[in-house]
């Protein structure tokens, strides 16, 4: 099976990818609240930009934002003129974009679409990591979501959806303030290992593991102890979001990480997963975290087609 499997170059610091993270919208702004990377916050409303730390930040009027993203493909090309400069040339020496978003709002759920539609004709991959409503929101609301979900699928270089509605699972007894904190940690863990691991010239190996399957679901795994391989791996493969067949599974970026990582335990780190994930392609990386002490950690994108 270890021909399905791609892992991403060991680089010197001078050859790590160049990343920026963006918060779309009032709930991608909390998102990426310490981040430690190049952040950019965009919002429609003065507010959400007023209590962001990002280094840069910017504002599109509603009707702007709404009209951009009516039009066809083409308005990008005149995209300066409506925009300004300054929003086109946010990719420039970029070559990966995490955009982090809640879908169902006017500002994360267009400005996901206008910040894709931009990355792609810059050439940059993008990963868009995306929070859907509860299901007791409004139809419409939802609907919205869903809709804008299909587009970004044709346009980021990966989506990675997160159900607002798994946080009862994640944090039955949270009060919900806290539980979205927690959802926004966990939204994050996927950048920062990706970040850690992945070297710019990684960029095509990404889209060819990637390939079509451009929609993703995530899951982490903590663990310690002697079984602590066989349980890391459950527990990622456990997560809430994996709630389909994963034998459909065409794709996985897997990223471990320990205080010292240990060449055998990343084997049998993907011979678990290559076992659970049949059809899969599998990136994946490693680095030491000296906070993990005697834990490792697995971060894993499942990725099939939608």
């Amino acid at each position: 099976m270890a021909d399905k499997r791609f892992r991403f170059s060991q680089f010197p610091d001078d050859q790590r990818a160049r990343v920026k993270v963006f918060g779309l919208g009032s709930a991608g702004c909390n998102m990426i609240e310490g981040a430690p990377f190049s952040t950019v916050a965009f919002s429609t409303s003065s507010a959400d930009l007023a209590r962001s730390t990002a280094e840069r930040k910017v504002m599109l009027g509603q009707d702007r934002l709404m009209g951009i993203s009516q039009s066809s493909h083409s308005i990008l090309k005149h995209l300066p003129s409506v925009a300004g400069h300054e929003v086109v040339d946010l990719f420039n020496n970029t070559d990966l974009a995490f955009l982090m978003c809640g879908l169902g709002g006017v500002s994360g759920s267009l400005g996901a679409k206008m910040f894709a539609s931009l990355a792609q004709s810059k050439g940059t991959v993008n990963i868009v990591l995306a929070a859907s409503p509860f299901s007791a929101e409004s139809i419409r609301r939802r609907e919205f979501a869903g809709k804008i979900l299909q587009e970004l699928l044709g346009t980021a270089s990966l989506c990675v959806e997160f159900d607002n509605d798994k946080l009862s699972t994640l944090a039955p007894t949270l009060p919900m303030s806290r539980a979205f904190a927690l959802m926004n940690g966990i939204m994050l863990r996927p950048v920062m290992d990706m970040c850690a691991t992945v070297s710019r010239m990684d960029m095509g190996l990404l889209k060819q593991v990637v390939g079509k399957a451009t929609y993703g679901r995530f899951g982490l795994g903590l663990a310690r102890g002697d079984e602590r391989v066989s349980r890391v791996v459950e527990e990622a493969m456990s997560s809430p979001w994996f709630d389909y067949d994963l034998t459909e599974a065409t794709s996985a970026i897997a990223v471990y990480s320990a205080a010292d990582p240990w060449d055998k335990e990343i084997e049998k780190v993907l011979s678990a997963l290559e076992s659970r994930l049949p059809s899969a392609g599998i990136a994946w990386g490693s680095y030491s975290d000296p906070a993990l002490n005697d834990r490792i950690r697995l971060s894993l994108i499942i990725c099939r087609t939608k």
